[in-house]
């Protein structure tokens, strides 16, 4: 690590710089006609936030290409509507990865880590056991963070790896409507069904998740005094987090959990999508299926990847209910085809 760096961070009205000493971020400032104006100490800077509207938690963690798309998409999301985000990130490199690929609408760009202090440690050894601790330490970063700041309903995206196949205003769209019928209806959780129906309703999953004033969270926690809850659930996985202990209220009824679905939508969870063709997909609801583009249409498996959409899974249309193109989608947002110079567009026919 350098003592001092400079990063260059791009907004969507020029440009700012940061001065950050041993990682730490101390000054920021503009420069106009090779002159520093507006020179900001940031260690004592006030981040604005507006709690007047849900609040975005974007967690990332995974330092790859798709993270880099995956972000930049969420960040339009929520500039199209000016809604307030913070990035849950661990990894300082990623950070300042973020900070040098990912151009914001302003520079109102809050980061924090996950909080790992003794209490939250006394919940994960009660929900999270191999590969999950550092996921439930985050998930729970998001309830724990927003109850100390006094913000009663957020939304908890892994932003690293999920995308919408959607125009920002499309998406911002469906998410309030997500938004307004958990109000009218009292839910306290509503997640995107990325995993619902692929289990047959045995599990419920975070991903894209609106919370609606649901602190209580924590008084269930502090009650919990073993691992017991995950009984119920040893014959179906060998690892369990904080999706399958908001799977286990949920079939108990102690709290309104549900799970909801786009009509017609394409989305995108990425990953290694032909290795692992379960754990990473292209989602697309239709017609009372969830279909699995990559096992349905690569693998030519049906039986795993067309599953009919679970009967308590709550549908939401798109405006006019139209059909997205993925095509026009991938080409505009994710293929490099555009970039590539005339001549290789040449070698390649590409009109």
């Amino acid at each position: 690590m350098n003592i001092i760096e400079k990063i260059i961070v791009k907004v969507k009205k020029g440009k700012f710089r940061q001065i950050r000493v041993l990682g730490i971020l101390v000054f920021e400032y503009y420069k106009e006609n090779n002159k520093v104006v507006n020179l900001q100490i940031s260690l004592f800077k006030k981040c604005h936030v507006d709690k007047s509207r849900p609040v975005f938690y974007l967690k990332i963690n995974r330092n790859t290409d798709y993270t880099f798309l995956c972000l930049q998409h969420w960040v339009d999301v929520l500039s199209a509507s000016n809604r307030d985000f913070f990035i849950l990130c661990d990894n300082l490199q990623l950070e300042k990865a973020v900070l040098r690929k990912v151009i914001f609408p302003n520079s109102n760009i809050k980061f924090i880590r996950s909080c790992k202090n003794s209490r939250l440690k006394k919940y994960v050894k009660k929900i999270a056991t191999k590969w999950w601790p550092n996921a439930t330490f985050a998930h729970l970063t998001t309830f724990y963070h927003a109850k100390q700041n006094n913000i009663k309903e957020f939304w908890n995206i892994d932003a690293d790896d999920t995308m919408f196949a959607l125009e920002p205003e499309d998406i911002m769209s469906i998410l309030q409507n997500v938004e307004n019928y958990s109000k009218t209806n009292n839910i306290d959780a509503m997640s995107l069904d990325m995993w619902h129906s692929r289990t047959r309703q045995r599990h419920w999953s975070f991903g894209i998740t609106y919370i609606n004033n649901f602190s209580e969270i924590f008084n269930i926690l502090d009650s919990l005094t073993n691992t017991d809850w995950q009984n119920n659930y040893k014959d179906c996985d060998v690892a369990f987090n904080l999706d399958w202990f908001f799977t286990y209220l949920k079939d108990e009824k102690k709290y309104k959990i549900e799970s909801f679905y786009i009509e017609n939508c394409y989305f995108i969870h990425w990953g290694n999508f032909l290795i692992n063709a379960i754990g990473s997909s292209i989602y697309f609801w239709q017609n009372g299926y969830l279909n699995f583009v990559i096992l349905k249409d690569i693998y030519k498996d049906n039986s795993l990847g067309m599953i009919p959409i679970a009967d308590d899974c709550i549908r939401f249309s798109l405006e006019n209910n139209n059909y997205v193109c993925f095509e026009k989608f991938a080409n505009k947002y994710i293929s490099n085809l555009k970039y590539f110079p005339p001549e290789l567009k040449k070698l390649h026919n590409i009109k």
